[in-house]
């Protein structure tokens, strides 16, 4: 009996063995590890560099925390329109002057950046055209003025400054000058450029903005007559004071109804992804603004 056992548990070992070898078929294992699905982002970044009656806005000194001054002097006149590459804040402003004299003007020049393809436009407000207060030589030029405290006066577009400031914009290639071949892209009183939606890039344009291509934006206001005396292409520096940075500013014809009065405006910057969004346009504006 003994043997019995024996010999049917060497067959039963046997039988296992022969089931487990029936099954080794040729086989491969490939393993992918670590995969990620992360959304992208679109940023856009904007740098400023601003003259002022051909006076550079530059930072006194090389710290980030610098304070800059017009013509870059420590005991200078502070200003604020010139910055590095940034999201804009609270203060980032691309004009603020408070003692506007008529011949007086400014160009800047505005830098846009994306990380990402893009279509971007921009829009403009004016928010204030405003007496503000009335002295004696704007009253007599014009008699209508009214001070803003007075009892009733609620009108914040009874000003005579926007239609005294003339703007021009233009595809600049960086130089914050105006140059012959750079195209004129809007031009006219402040009432009428600092208003309405402008186009940088839709889909009425063509291409959007490449990610990591630089797009400059030139502006320049004149407080009297503007004039376009484009400089011949090439070799104008971008930095320094400019002698000649393509316009001409004649302030002989304002006359006292715009002193004291303010101008107050908003500039909005937007970008928005080009990838699956191939119809995209800027909602009001037309393809030759800017």
């Amino acid at each position: 009996m003994k043997k019995i056992l024996l010999s049917l548990f060497s067959i039963g070992v046997v039988a296992i063995v022969a089931v487990f070898a029936t099954q080794a078929f040729f086989n491969d294992t490939e393993t992918s590890t670590g995969n990620v699905l992360v959304a992208g982002a679109l940023d856009l970044k904007i740098d400023n560099t601003c003259y002022y009656n051909g006076q550079a806005c530059l930072p006194t000194g090389e710290e980030p925390e610098a304070p800059s001054t017009w013509g870059g002097s420590p005991d200078g006149v502070p200003c604020s329109c010139t910055w590095e590459l940034k999201d804009l804040g609270q203060g980032d402003v691309f004009f603020s002057f408070r003692d506007l004299k008529p011949g007086d003007w400014e160009e800047d020049t505005i830098s846009l950046h994306v990380d990402n393809p893009s279509w971007v436009c921009a829009s403009a407000k004016l928010t204030k055209d405003d007496d503000n207060t009335c002295t004696e030589p704007e009253l007599f030029d014009d008699p209508t003025c009214t001070d803003p405290g007075a009892p009733g006066n609620a009108d914040s577009f009874d000003g005579e400054l926007a239609e005294n400031l003339h703007f021009v914009f233009w595809n600049d290639d960086g130089d914050n000058v105006l140059e012959e071949g750079e195209t004129v892209i809007r031009q006219g009183e402040g009432a009428d450029t600092l208003g309405g939606d402008w186009v940088l890039a839709d889909s009425s344009t063509g291409q959007p903005i490449a990610a990591g291509q630089d797009v400059f934006i030139g502006k320049a206001f004149c407080f009297g007559t503007l004039g376009l005396a484009p400089r011949p292409a090439g070799n104008n520096t971008p930095v320094g004071p400019i002698a000649n940075s393509g316009i001409t500013c004649d302030g002989k014809p304002v006359n006292n109804a715009s002193q004291t009065d303010l101008v107050t405006g908003d500039v909005v910057f937007t970008a928005v992804q080009a990838r699956h969004n191939e119809q995209f346009l800027c909602e009001g504006a037309k393809p030759n603004d800017i």
